[in-house]
């Protein structure tokens, strides 16, 4: 056969897809698969639980120890067992509006409640367990520089320890009149003390004899 006549044979070769266009594919697709993978496990948090509710200071039955120059000392004995003793005064007549003080006294921490004011900052209220200065300004004595802490009834309580409680309320029980204030809140008020230092003397007395140890 005439070699001339015969037709070139046309070899095949195999399709290959551009070996770049490959490697630049994986990691999306590597990717791709990951973030299913990841978003098929997530799981939504729960919602944050709500703080526990500040606590006020503990109160229990009370039976009367001793009264004297306006002023009423009881004996409070609470569930947790370890008692108190508190020293409060009746409203005089004509400051139904006006701050009261309650002296309490335990065998670790005493101190006293400030209550029945009006905050005069608009607005203001005491928030339970948020901390506030309080400066106490006396007729006699030095200005007092205090911290209390807001309880859950609208009150400040400003606590110290027992071993200097006589010490602290110096200035409250030689007061005839004092005023309150706190940068958070304003002008508290102003309230006559008559009796004050008989009252402090007696809840101390109260708790040596009968606050638990």
């Amino acid at each position: 056969m005439d070699r001339q006549h015969l037709a070139p044979v046309a070899r095949l070769r195999p399709a290959f897809r551009d070996r770049r266009a490959v490697r630049a594919a994986t990691p999306f697709a590597l990717l791709a698969g990951l973030a299913l993978a990841l978003s098929a496990c997530e799981t939504v948090p729960p919602p944050p639980s709500a703080p526990p509710p500040v606590a006020g200071l503990e109160d229990g039955p009370a039976k009367p120890f001793s009264s004297g120059k306006g002023w009423t000392v009881t004996i409070h004995s609470p569930p947790s067992g370890k008692r108190f003793c508190v020293a409060e005064r009746g409203i005089p007549v004509g400051q139904n509006a006006a701050p009261r003080l309650t002296f309490r006294t335990a065998s670790v921490e005493s101190g006293f409640i400030l209550s029945g004011f009006t905050p005069s900052d608009s607005g203001a209220v005491v928030k339970p367990g948020e901390r506030y200065d309080l400066t106490v300004s006396a007729d006699m004595g030095p200005r007092l520089s205090l911290s209390a802490r807001g309880l859950p009834n609208g009150s400040l309580y400003v606590a110290v320890p027992t071993k200097g409680f006589l010490e602290e309320m110096e200035p409250l029980a030689r007061a005839h009149r004092v005023s309150f204030r706190s940068s958070g809140l304003g002008e508290l008020g102003t309230m006559l003390l008559g009796g004050s230092s008989w009252a402090i003397n007696a809840s101390d007395e109260c708790r040596i004899l009968h606050a638990d140890p």
